[in-house]
């Protein structure tokens, strides 16, 4: 892709509006800023026409680096030229916002969303979610994950290790735990990030003991955890140093 955008740039292949938006949006899910906006740039350069996907790319790729001036100025963009914010744009915004420490405007966005007449996704909530859990606000992120229940969505394997990590990163372990019985009834099977958020909070707070208590006890709390698993989580465990794993 790069050696296709340099031949683009050089002149070398004539830079078509089809071209310049797939190097947006590769350069954007990459996370490749520079490379993003110097394709967005030559489109507008260009007066070639921009849709609501390319513009979405540059909303994501600046609110996962928590730019919002530059957030601000696609969506001032967006709305002078008539553009519709689709879910995709609000699922950026949530992003961003609970990068920033703003749950509340997360929040807030998931409410636009449904006034809208936007059905939320898994995504919006997963990001709510994650939002409230990095500020250690627990019953607001389990009120956003009873929601997602009750919305007819079901909960998949980012859903549950948010939550997981969460619960872990507030020192709220039997909830964790819990957690990973409520996964396994619901049909979600837990997987190495689940058990690792686990086993490594207890590392980090020095609490070894009940690491290896909690991975004794993984067959009967998770009864299609294989043996193979085991033996790798207790191998992560004696590997680890005090306070670290």
């Amino acid at each position: 892709m790069s050696s296709l955008a340099e031949d683009i740039y050089d002149g070398v292949i004539e830079p078509h509006n089809i071209l310049l938006k797939t190097l947006v949006l590769v350069n954007s899910k990459s996370n490749l800023l520079n490379e993003t906006e110097k394709a967005f740039f030559e489109l507008r350069k260009r007066g070639c026409s921009l849709d609501i996907t390319t513009l979405n790319a540059t909303v994501s790729i600046y609110g996962r680096r928590q730019m919002i001036e530059k957030v601000n100025a696609i969506l001032k963009f967006m709305r002078e030229t008539d553009f519709t914010p689709s879910l995709t744009t609000y699922n950026a915004l949530i992003d961003m916002h609970g990068r920033l420490g703003d749950f509340k405007r997360s929040e807030e966005i998931l409410r636009e969303i449904k006034e809208r007449g936007i059905k939320p996704d898994l995504y919006s909530y997963n990001s709510v979610i994650n939002a409230y859990g990095r500020q250690g606000r627990m019953l607001d992120a389990s009120r956003i994950f009873t929601e997602l229940h009750n919305s007819g969505l079901r909960p998949d394997i980012v859903t549950y290790n948010t939550i997981v990590s969460s619960y872990v990163t507030n020192s709220m372990f039997v909830e964790a735990i819990d957690m990973i019985s409520n996964m396994t009834k619901n049909g979600c099977k837990p997987n190495e990030s689940t058990y690792n958020a686990i086993v490594d909070g207890y590392c980090k707070q020095g609490r070894k003991d009940e690491a290896s208590v909690f991975i004794q006890n993984l067959q009967q709390l998770s009864p299609g955890i294989s043996n193979e698993e085991v033996c790798r989580l207790s191998e992560r465990l004696a590997k680890s140093t005090f306070g670290h794993c």
